[in-house]
């Protein structure tokens, strides 16, 4: 095929950028609770609130590290949930200042503001070393986690998706101007929201490809091993195909499933190990052995040549990120998103729309057998890979009992198999599966066999 590996020999750099001075922008800011975009400023907090809103920065906070610090979970006053990133203090003075990456951060997402990145909220007037920086919550953690961690693997539709994802955000900053090189594309920085798009996140290490940026030409090189660009060895090795290297080795994670550097296996290298063999046209031994490849065998190919051309050794052969969009989402075209989360049954799982938490019971021939679910937002259903539950309605405060009844005969009227209405503790049976179900709750739900559940391939 031609495409060349490269040898995964890389260093991490020391990131020593200029002190920025402060700046505020205008945006348009989309809550995650909320489908209307709202018009805001960059906000400046009071580090006591966020301190207050963090428990004291309590590990019950904790939601991870960060490349320049600890990132918590916070409830600001107005009900909204964000992140808050505190720069770590480091006893030796000669490491890497934390709170410059944190200035940098700052300085870049106050000048940028998309749906594909985790958007700047705000910061705090403190000194430097204090100084905490607020950003959007992404309540379903990083696609490391999900690859790598999650004990449910995520099928190809969510995959491709997720790289798209990924794919524009790099777009968005290689597009901006001047160009913005993240410089730390990893699985680790890319998180997922609650409707499960990938977001770029972590702009630490970010840098405006200025032609005569005398910064640009004096920082020295870094990244994360693994995902580290070999030919970035001097800071006039920086540009955008820097992070195209990046994300090749990104999505050769997608499609194996194996993590970039992985001492556990020979070469450790995720790129030493897997274009030697899509070279030699071994395709099947590159996917993710946990789940079926695609069937489509176009499409099996063209993510392992996409993955290949971005990690070629030449830079000037490897595709733009806008390139790379365009290829991605004809794929999306060809796979269809057929389940939620990694669940490989659409039929097994429903997104609730209360928010207090739910039991499910359910008789199997005469077997009782219940389950607290963990996850309030969530409903899983026990009924069986035939049946689905396909909505779930809210109570309305104002409904009186002559509208329930009218829309009780109206569901029962659709032609989907069999309906199960339930409303609090009511239990209605069907004989024809043996199955019983009931939910504790003030929620009106509908429990339905869909049609499309029995023409389902997964």
């Amino acid at each position: 095929m031609g495409y060349l590996s490269c040898k995964a020999e890389s260093a991490i750099g020391v990131h020593t950028p200029s002190k920025k001075s402060e700046k505020t922008s205008n945006y348009h800011q989309r809550n995650e609770d909320s489908n209307h975009p709202i018009k805001n400023k960059i906000q400046h907090f009071d580090y006591s609130d966020l301190e207050a809103a963090t428990n004291n920065f309590s590990d019950q906070k904790l939601l991870g590290r960060g490349s320049h610090g600890l990132v918590y979970k916070a409830l600001l006053r107005n009900g909204r949930m964000v992140a808050v990133k505190k720069p770590s203090h480091h006893s030796n003075r000669h490491s890497a200042v934390p709170e410059n990456e944190v200035e940098n951060e700052i300085d870049i997402l106050s000048k940028l503001h998309s749906p594909h990145l985790v958007n700047l909220v705000g910061f705090t007037n403190t000194p430097h070393q204090n100084r905490l920086m607020v950003v959007e919550f992404m309540s379903n953690g990083t696609l490391y986690d999900t690859l790598h961690v999650s004990q449910q693997p995520p099928n190809w539709g969510r995959r491709i998706r997720l790289a798209v994802h990924t794919a524009k955000a790099i777009e968005t900053l290689h597009s901006s101007v001047p160009p913005v090189i993240h410089r730390d594309i990893k699985s680790a920085n890319i998180l997922i929201d609650r409707n499960f798009n990938a977001r770029l996140g972590d702009f630490g290490l970010a840098l405006r490809c200025h032609v005569d940026d005398y910064r640009l030409l004096s920082t020295p090189p870094a990244g994360t091993i693994g995902y580290l660009d070999p030919g970035y060895v001097t800071p006039d090795n920086l540009s955008t195909k820097t992070d195209v290297f990046s994300f090749g080795i990104l999505l050769l994670e997608i499609i194996s499933g194996r993590k970039a550097i992985d001492v556990s296996h020979s070469p450790p290298s995720i790129v030493d190990w897997a274009i030697p063999l899509i070279r030699r046209g071994k395709l099947s031994s590159v996917f993710d052995p946990r789940i079926p490849p695609p069937k489509d065998p176009a499409v099996r190919k063209q993510l392992a040549v996409i993955a290949a051309k971005c990690v070629r050794s030449c830079r000037e052969r490897r595709p733009s990120m806008n390139e790379i969009v365009e290829s991605l989402s004809i794929l999306v075209k060809l796979v269809p998103l057929r389940s939620w989360n990694g669940l490989t049954n659409p039929c097994l799982m429903v997104e609730t729309v209360g928010r207090p938490p739910v039991q499910v019971t359910s008789n199997h021939g005469g077997g009782d057998e219940g389950k607290q679910l963990g996850n309030p937002r969530r409903v899983y259903s026990d009924l069986g890979l035939r049946n689905n539950l396909m909505d779930l309605m809210t109570r309305r405060e104002d409904e009186t009992a002559v509208d329930k009844i009218r829309r009780r005969s109206r569901f029962k009227k659709q032609d989907s198999g069999f309906m199960n209405v339930v409303h609090g503790a009511n239990v209605d049976h069907n004989p024809s599966i043996g199955e019983t179900s009931s939910i504790n709750s003030s929620r009106f739900y509908i429990v339905t066999r869909s049609k499309s559940c029995d023409q389902t391939n997964v």
